[in-house]
């Protein structure tokens, strides 16, 4: 499944993909949510698990991380109400999850993660993974704070938030992966106009683990 849109002057492109070995639903999911300010919320996450109780804590997630989204509230405060929500169930739930506050007036990036993978920046001049703010999983400790930072993203770059399926494969480190990941992007930025960055990083990204969810998420200003 490919979804491309355009969201308050941020352009947003997501590759989906389900296990392929598998019958049951996963809990990878992705938000790209207008705001009333004129930002736009961008987030990537994964609960642990397949089948049932995996989806519907996803969209549970999901759902809540768009109302505090919408009620004005940042992206560390959003991830420690998660997190809360997470550790008030009786039995132990684990989830991942990256989100950040774009402000086109600015072009800056506000976010925070909860363990999740590093969020990519491509630009003209190569592809690195931003700095990471500390934050654990959601789902661990009731206490547990995740800091912010903030970038600002220049016009032609382009962020990519992504879930494990994504980068992870058997036989190698998910450093490795994220690497690989890293190295198509570089391609895809190299070679194409810069109105089609987006699409073309999108179809050259190889998949990493074909039995898990992946989810894939890339956004650029406009």
């Amino acid at each position: 499944m490919a979804v491309r849109e355009q969201v308050n002057g941020v352009r947003v492109g997501v590759r989906y993909a389900v296990a392929d070995h598998t019958g049951d639903i996963g809990g990878d999911w992705y938000l790209t949510t207008p705001l009333p300010s004129g930002d736009v919320m961008l987030a990537v996450g994964d609960v642990m698990g397949h089948g049932r109780a995996a989806a519907a804590t996803m969209v549970q997630l999901r759902a809540a991380m768009t109302r505090l989204a919408l009620a004005g509230d940042e992206p560390g405060a959003i991830l420690a109400a998660l997190n809360r929500m997470l550790c008030r169930r009786p039995s132990t739930t684990l989830a991942t999850a990256v989100c950040g506050r774009f402000r086109p007036a600015d072009h800056s990036l506000t976010w925070s993660r909860a363990g999740h993978l590093p969020i990519l920046r491509a630009s003209a001049t190569g592809v690195s993974a931003l700095a990471q703010p500390s934050g654990m999983a959601l789902g661990v400790d009731p206490a547990a704070r995740y800091a912010t930072a903030r970038v600002v993203v220049d016009p032609g770059d382009l962020l990519l938030m992504y879930t494990d399926g994504v980068v992870e494969q058997r036989d190698q480190a998910i450093d490795q992966g994220v690497q690989h990941l890293a190295d198509d992007v570089r391609l895809a930025m190299r070679g194409s106009a810069p109105g089609e960055r987006l699409r073309t990083a999108l179809d050259i990204a190889r998949r990493g683990n074909p039995d898990d969810d992946a989810c894939l998420l890339a956004a650029e200003p406009v």
